[in-house]
């Protein structure tokens, strides 16, 4: 509201406001009065931010953005809650897909891969930081999204296959004879795990189609839309979680990674000297006294996440809507901002709005950050005594 106080000392008889919320008529008996309202911007206000606002010709409150149209008679609605929660649904489905393969794969390298190995490895992971997102973006709308359409149920046969397949991988090569395990120089049997991972990929997705054809009529998403009444849309969260992920994973992984490595060799050393088994001394030395890092790592990857651009605005539908679902596109501030920007009129209410979704951003990051430095201060006192 641009003013909360009684303005007579008696009920009005009928009151008329402006269509540009720019004059107020107002009726008392006979007596008609007329006020200029000094509102440079009416169609924004804290309730139409964050709150549900019931606009013409809608059924109910809703919470809506929608800055343009056709015509002349639009009303132009401002609601920062689903670009807040689209930002939120995005960072969350990318950290989801990042951080297990990040932080595990930090682990693996640092504190089991054979340093030979481990030179090779590294930068070929943190050179993945290097590739722009915008090629991330590309590849994902126009290559990604469509495959995952046509294979919707071979990535999830493809979910279950993979881990199966390593497990077996490893029970197996664990119970081979000497002679053979012996072939490979010690601790580069996990070079083994990349024809497996593959093999198993191309066997889900071979798998698919009769899976698809005895479970979902034949085609996943028609079946998800009619008979689960799930929308599909090509461009969706899943499609910007896995790339969205795949540019976080660089960052987290090397942080997590140089947070493990650096820790002192005498804490695991002594560790093992008393009886502990290796993985006993993984849990219970080097993750804790590692553990600022690697917190540090997964807001960091976070930061990123929410502050992305070009991988949600070339990966999703762009539609702002709020919907949990992981099928549904969303749009998030820094996408918003991108597009819109450049067709606002400076110093509209619209130019100014967006410049207050830049803001909610920083704000985004400015909270995470300081819990996160918060947090790690306290990891950091607890730990630093190992």
């Amino acid at each position: 509201n641009a003013l909360s106080e009684p303005l007579f000392d008696r009920a009005a008889d009928a009151i008329a406001l402006a269509p540009r919320a720019d004059a107020l008529l107002v009726q008392h008996g006979d007596r008609l009065s007329f006020w200029h309202v000094d509102n440079e911007h009416p169609e924004i206000s804290w309730s139409a931010y964050w709150e549900k606002v019931w606009y013409e010709g809608y059924e109910e409150p809703e919470y809506t953005w929608q800055s343009s149209a056709s015509n002349n008679d639009f009303e132009p609605k401002y609601s920062l809650m689903p670009l807040a929660f689209g930002t939120l649904k995005a960072a969350f489905y990318a950290m989801l897909l990042a951080t297990p393969l990040a932080i595990c794969g930090a682990i693996y390298t640092a504190y089991f891969m054979v340093p030979a190995m481990r030179r090779k490895v590294k930068p070929f992971i943190e050179l993945m930081e290097a590739l722009p997102t915008v090629i991330l973006g590309f590849l994902a709308g126009l290559w990604l999204a469509p495959f995952m359409e046509a294979n919707l149920a071979g990535i999830f046969v493809c979910l279950l296959v993979i881990p199966i397949a390593i497990v077996l991988f490893g029970f197996t090569w664990n119970n081979m004879p000497n002679k053979v395990r012996f072939l490979l120089p010690d601790g580069w049997d996990a070079a083994l795990l990349i024809p497996v991972v593959i093999l198993a990929t191309w066997i889900g997705l071979g798998l698919a189609g009769p899976v698809e054809q005895a479970l979902f009529g034949g085609h996943m998403p028609t079946w998800l839309s009619n008979e689960v009444g799930i929308p599909y849309d090509q461009r969706n969260a899943m499609v910007v979680g896995i790339a969205m992920g795949f540019a976080v994973i660089p960052t987290i992984f090397s942080i997590t990674e140089d947070a493990i490595f650096a820790v002192p060799k005498h804490l695991s050393y002594g560790s093992l000297a008393l009886g502990a088994t290796a993985w006993q001394t993984l849990t219970r030395v080097v993750l804790p006294t590692a553990s600022p890092g690697i917190f540090s790592a997964l807001m960091i990857g976070m930061g990123r996440a929410v502050g992305e651009t070009m991988i949600v605005l070339m990966a999703t539908g762009n539609t702002p809507i709020m919907d949990v679902n992981i099928f549904e596109g969303m749009r998030t501030l820094a996408a918003n901002i991108a597009v819109e920007m450049p067709e606002s009129e400076v110093g509209s209410t619209h130019y100014r709005t967006l410049f207050l979704a830049a803001f909610v951003l920083f704000l985004f990051t400015f909270v995470v950050n300081t819990l996160a430095e918060a947090i790690r201060q306290h990891l950091r006192k607890k730990y630093g005594s190992l």
